[in-house]
């Protein structure tokens, strides 16, 4: 199975990575390794998961809010990029 990670997938993880550097190195690195072990997983099993209110097939990036969004043609897995989970209930 072949990977790729889109422009946008790169960009949205520097950028949200940047903003929890602003706190503290520390949450960035966390971050970064929660949506790396994230991206892992979905390629150990093949992209199978659920589907987001987007209609693609995301993963939870718990305790973080973000979903990692991506897409299966054949024998590759497209990451298409984070999007952010509103914790707001109204």
């Amino acid at each position: 199975m072949s990977v790729v990670f889109s422009k946008r997938f790169k960009a949205d993880l520097l950028e949200e990575q940047g903003r929890y550097g602003e706190i503290s190195e520390r949450l960035a690195s966390a971050f970064r390794e929660r949506v790396a072990g994230q991206t892992r997983e979905v390629i150990k099993w093949k992209g199978i998961d659920h589907v987001g209110p987007h209609g693609f097939p995301c993963r939870r990036t718990r305790p973080f809010p973000f979903y990692i969004y991506y897409a299966v043609e054949e024998e590759t897995i497209y990451f298409l990029g984070l999007a952010w989970i509103s914790t707001d209930n109204h």
